[in-house]
């Protein structure tokens, strides 16, 4: 263990000894090859084939509001793996843009949208002359054109005083 963490330092100060002895032009040099050697393996990148390529502009073009994330899942979904930025390239170089930002709507726009849907109920008691108490179910529903409906239910047990027995109701 020692003989190895001894070994490890000195291959690092003969690494730093070398470095200080070397000229500025052989390091200019060092430079210039490491960033071929990257540019080299960037360009190495395998192409995206064609059916891949299919498959992401034809649900683009058949969904224009799907982003690069929703095609990304559906794909997935399909078993597909390509990553978001593979992507949003294809998507760029068809002339696909991203997804527009769809802004959501307003408190107004949303009931005026969801008027037809919505009801207005009210539950209330109405005591009667004979001292009976009725229940009603009062609905209203969509303006156009206006309508009431109403439930009625008969008395459950009588308005005054607690039930006969303990649990009847």
């Amino acid at each position: 263990m020692f003989l190895r963490l001894l070994y490890l330092l000195m291959i690092r100060l003969f690494g730093w000894l070398t470095l200080l002895t070397r000229a500025d032009a052989s390091k200019q040099v060092e430079i210039l090859v490491l960033r071929h050697e990257v540019a080299v393996l960037r360009r190495q990148r395998p192409p995206i084939p064609d059916e891949v390529r299919d498959l992401v502009v034809r649900p683009a073009r058949e969904n224009p509001r799907w982003g690069h994330r929703r095609i990304r899942g559906e794909l997935l979904g399909l078993g597909h793996r390509i990553g978001e930025d593979t992507i949003r390239r294809i998507l760029a170089t068809t002339g696909l843009g991203p997804a527009p930002r769809r802004a959501s709507p307003t408190w107004r726009q949303f009931l005026t949208f969801q008027a037809s849907g919505i009801l207005a109920c009210d539950f209330m008691p109405v005591d009667t002359v004979f001292l009976k108490r009725l229940y009603v179910l009062f609905v209203t529903g969509d303006p156009d054109p206006p309508r009431a409906h109403f439930w009625v239910s008969p008395p459950t047990r009588p308005v005054h005083g607690p039930p006969s027995k303990p649990g009847t109701y």
